[in-house]
């Protein structure tokens, strides 16, 4: 189970300071009564409540990306050491008073400023009633930031339920499907564990709307949440885009270089570094199907329509994803009102109407698609992987239609938009049993159907344990097969808490300058390689530090040793 919230302690001389104060907040209503009892229910939020998606951090975390999550240390700062620090920050709650303005997400769960436990003092905020992996307690923190500036946030944490679940805390920038979510910071928690602490950095380009939240992988986890603390780093440098040769320019003979874009990235800093090392874009959530379809029959086109007419009026060619998924799709797609599979041919009719209506909007904007996303299992067996159908994920488009919802999508986004390149897009690739299982699905549906599926995309969201060869295997396996490969999600996690020693940040560069150059030994087989953030501080891996440019938009090494790999390597 997964909790999402940072709570940032600073060391001696840190420099922060206060820019919000609950309690010395003029705009704050004092207490009229005694301190709430452990029965003091939350209000739901109104409908001006953003709305919440399933976060990347969490639910879709791949296997590989698992790793990256950092040991759950019991809290050792006394009480009364953390009272004191916390006195600096921007924005403070320790729920004595009240619930200081955090809401549920969704409107369901139920919050309750409880005296059951505390971190300090005699209260904390009690988090129940979860029933999906993006539910959980979340604060807006529109008004108390400032545009370009880079902020702490820190938070900390009790599990109550299950035994043992991951915890994250996050932050979403923007509302609606135009909207990025971020992980701060992820720690396995048990239940046997003291108070855990969850702490990030972040710089908000975009201020639209910015929420920061904690949930849990774990849809029915409860939890407690104490001493939130929001601050600004005062000494942090400047966004600069430096004048330095753009990565597309040298991948020009070998393939486009993409990244990934929401609505924050659409103007100013982001969208000058975007344009300028990159000439391609996957749209982050804005064209997942939760978004372009939340209800039957009611498309909204709104976010996407930007994010594509935006990249193609700069000159970059954008690529959809996605047209069918097990998450961030509506329930009302495949299970009825009462939580039951929908018939087998209600839910092929909403699963091919969707497609087809998607790819034909896009069509001409669009030059290619993640028809389908994430269909098939992980730790499969070399035996298993043998037979794809046996090695599909059990998701409800396989429960309420059967195998064939494969075919079914991409013969419908085949109709749709013939000239788009349909891919079939995974995680975890670099797995020879999982890429066993892609290499004969694709192998027997281009069999049925000869050209139907153009091309596999690889994830490939890595650590510093992944083995290059690994990945070049699989890469020869799937061009065996006659179609492109493109590496669609690319990062290396590194580093732990947003920080990188010299070392992890030398061996991150390292596997970068090994994978890029494995990727040129095979351009003529290469659709694009796509790096999945714009910088660190963007991430959903922020913790992690994964992408080319760190939170001030200066190029890392890893950056370089993309731009010369073979160099890189022989130096290093």
């Amino acid at each position: 189970m997964v909790f999402f919230l940072t709570v940032f302690v600073p060391s001696k001389g840190a420099a922060c300071r206060a820019l919000y104060e609950v309690w010395g907040n003029p705009e704050s209503t004092a207490p009229t009564a005694t301190a709430p009892t452990a029965t003091t229910p939350v209000p739901a939020p109104t409908a001006t409540t953003p709305t919440a998606e399933t976060t990347a951090s969490t639910a879709t975390t791949p296997a590989s990306a698992a790793t990256a999550l950092v040991p759950a240390p019991t809290a050792t700062t006394p009480a009364s050491e953390t009272t004191a620090l916390a006195s600096s920050a921007l924005f403070r709650a320790d729920f004595e008073a009240a619930a200081d303005d955090f809401v549920g997400r969704s409107g369901s769960e139920v919050l309750t400023v409880s005296d059951e436990a505390a971190l300090s003092g005699a209260h904390a905020l009690k988090v129940e009633g979860r029933t999906s992996s993006w539910h959980g307690p979340s604060l807006d923190i529109t008004q108390k930031i400032s545009e370009g500036k880079e902020y702490t946030v820190s938070v900390w944490v009790k599990l109550i339920e299950p035994e043992q679940a991951q915890i994250s805390l996050s932050t979403q920038i923007g509302n609606g499907s135009g909207a990025s979510y971020n992980n701060l910071q992820s720690k396995q928690v048990s239940q046997n564990s003291d108070w855990v602490e969850l702490r990030g950095t972040y710089r908000y380009l975009s201020t639209d709307f910015v929420s920061i939240y904690v949930e849990s992988a774990v849809a029915t986890a409860s939890f407690y949440i104490d001493n939130v603390n929001v601050y600004i780093e005062e000494n942090s440098l400047p966004v600069v885009v430096e004048d330095i040769t753009p990565l597309k320019n040298v991948y020009t003979d070998f393939f486009p270089i993409g990244s990934v874009a929401s609505g924050k990235d659409l103007s100013g800093l982001r969208l000058e570094l975007l344009t300028k090392h990159f000439n391609i874009v996957t749209a982050e959530n804005a064209m997942k199907p939760g978004e372009l379809q939340p209800r039957k029959g009611e498309f909204n086109f709104s976010a996407a329509d930007l994010i594509v007419n935006t990249m193609l009026e700069h000159g970059l060619a954008m690529h959809g994803h996605t047209l069918a998924w097990h998450q961030q799709t509506g329930a009302w797609m495949n299970t009825s009102a009462d939580g039951l599979p929908l018939p087998r041919e209600e839910a092929l009719e909403n699963l091919t109407t969707h497609a087809k209506t998607v790819a034909e909007h896009f069509k001409g904007r669009v030059v290619s698609w993640d028809v389908l996303n994430e269909a098939i299992n992980d730790g499969l067996t070399a035996e298993v992987a043998a037979d794809w159908r046996a090695s599909l994920r059990n998701s409800a488009w396989l429960q309420t239609i059967g195998d064939d919802y494969i075919e079914a999508v991409f013969l419908a986004a085949q109709e749709a938009d013939p000239d788009a390149k349909l891919y079939y897009n995974d995680y975890n690739l670099n797995n020879q049993n999982k890429a066993t299982a892609v290499y004969n699905m694709v192998k027997e549906l281009n069999e049925k159907y000869p050209g139907l599926i153009d091309g596999i995309g690889m994830q490939g969201h890595y650590d510093l344990n992944t083995d290059p060869a690994d990945v070049e295997r699989s890469i020869q396996q799937f061009i065996s097969l006659g179609v492109e490969v493109s590496i669609t999600e690319l990062d290396i996690g590194a580093g732990t808490d947003g920080h990188l020693s010299n070392d992890d940040s030398l061996q991150q560069a390292l596997l970068y300058a090994r994978l890029f150059s494995i990727f040129r030994q095979y351009k003529e087989n290469i659709g694009r390689v796509t790096i999945w953030g714009l910088d660190d501080g963007s991430s959903w891996r922020a913790d992690r530090s994964p992408t080319l440019f760190d939170r001030s938009f200066r190029a890392k090494p890893a950056f370089y040793a993309a731009t010369d790999p073979d160099a890189f390597i022989a130096e290093h």
